[in-house]
């Protein structure tokens, strides 16, 4: 019998979010695509050779709604404990991952400086300094002169610097300090990157995508349900693949709670079915799992992991309490600020509904009242019902699949939303019967 893990769980609860999970689950076509276009970007014994690596198009889109573990698919790539089918396209060849933030991107140099440290770390500096001094001094691409310090083509002079002073950086450098295996650049919270195609970032990350640089790298943009419409906003489109992210199988969400209980040495042997039972109200959701993790966590601590101790009752009531806590932060201040209409607009909500539906929704559901009124916010917007459709996908009400169909990626989230907003009885009466549910059952 394993020990009980009492410090590795404390450590695990008071990091709350931020851990990565004890036991990763499913995601398995996700991992396998993502693995195979890189394989297909590499030619091994070629590696010394110009032009001889990468793909263009090697782009793949992780999206869905908060919670879904996008974050946690990147982790699993940067960890890189892949099952054996797997890592089986790559014989004796492991790729590198780089794992970036959207955050730290402010400017091609958040990109281009990691990425030359991955290439050749010993020769990065030079590239930083080629870099610098392009900025400050001018570059001539082609027949084309640009004075870098004019602010009238900063922007182009940023991304023209950046992708051409790479090129001839890696170009400079000696064949044994080049990639000896193919490199995923995966860049977490990709939903930030609110660019235009000609933007310095957009352009650089163009690069990476029509592999200009003739390098065997696949780029891996993970972010919210939005970041597929923000992608194509930055012309990162032809062979281009989305990988929707949701919610976990019965048979994974099992494997995730036996799982955590083994992981810190909890004999879960006879109580299978009440950890289900426990982890049901979740709706194999990854964030709602890691609070019943965190929950479950907390008890187990006070009884020394003993399973036979524990209060079931007191763990649903808590475990409840967690999903609401999670939906409130999920209700943004413009959805409260609308939430009867928000309410209306969930309440007609049918999964499979495409965009012309939606918008008709909002605008049946509109009311004088100020709640049924689209958000003030919005009033210099030129579109802005699209756009209050848009922040209900960015906050993980609704969802847009590969189909360009809509779904509720939570429904529990749905009842929340309709219950908070007190929908008027007529629209309420208009749901589907799915979905008329109590919000305690629900939730």
């Amino acid at each position: 019998m394993s020990e009980f893990q009492a410090r590795a769980l404390e450590k695990f609860i008071r990091r709350g979010e931020k851990e990565a999970p004890p036991v990763f689950a499913g995601r398995g076509p996700i991992l396998d695509d993502i693995l195979a276009v890189s394989k297909e970007s590499w030619r091994p014994g070629t590696w010394f050779r110009e032009g001889s690596h990468g793909v263009a198009g090697n782009t793949r889109i992780v999206h869905g709604a908060p919670g879904a573990g996008k974050s946690s698919i990147l982790g699993r790539l940067g960890d890189w404990e892949m099952t054996p089918s797997a890592a089986s396209g790559l014989p004796g060849v492991r790729p590198r991952v780089l794992l970036l933030n959207s955050a730290m991107i402010a400017s091609p140099i958040g990109i281009l400086k990691p990425l030359a440290s991955l290439v050749c770390k010993r020769k990065a500096p030079d590239f930083v300094e080629r870099y610098e001094r392009s900025l400050s001094l001018g570059v001539n691409l082609g027949d084309v002169g640009i004075n870098m310090q004019r602010q009238t083509r900063s922007n182009q002079s940023h991304s023209l610097a950046g992708i051409v002073d790479f090129q001839h950086w890696v170009n400079s450098l000696p064949r044994l300090s080049r990639l000896r295996a193919p490199v995923i650049v995966a860049i977490d919270e990709a939903q930030r990157f609110d660019h235009d195609a000609d933007s310095p970032v957009a352009q650089v990350l163009q690069a990476l995508h029509d592999n200009a640089w003739n390098l065997p790298l696949t780029l891996v943009l993970a972010g919210l349900g939005d970041t597929p419409d923000k992608s194509r906003k930055m012309q990162l489109t032809r062979g281009t693949r989305l990988h929707e992210v949701g919610c976990l199988s019965g048979g994974e969400t099992r494997q995730v709670m036996e799982g955590f209980c083994r992981t810190f040495g909890v004999p879960a042997e006879g109580f299978e079915d009440r950890l289900m039972a426990y982890a049901e109200p979740s709706e194999g959701w990854p964030r709602h799992l890691h609070f019943a993790q965190a929950v479950l966590g907390q008890e187990l601590l006070k009884v020394h992991g003993d399973m036979q101790a524990l209060d079931w009752d007191l763990l649903d009531a808590e475990f409840r309490k967690s999903r609401i806590s999670y939906y409130r932060a999920q209700q943004s201040p413009m959805m409260e600020s609308a939430n009867g209409l928000t309410a209306a607009v969930m309440s007609k909500f049918r999964d499979g509904m495409d965009i012309s539906d939606i918008v008709n929704a909002v605008n049946k559901c509109q009311g004088n009242a100020s709640n049924f009124s689209l958000p003030k916010s919005l009033s210099g917007s030129p579109d802005p019902v699209l756009d209050f459709i848009s922040h209900l996908v960015h906050q993980g009400a609704i969802q847009k699949s590969d189909d360009s169909a809509y779904y509720s990626p939570i429904p529990s989230f749905r009842s929340f939303l309709v219950e908070q907003g007190n929908p008027d009885p007529k629209v309420e009466n208009a749901m589907p019967s799915d979905s008329r549910l109590d919000l305690q059952d629900r939730l």
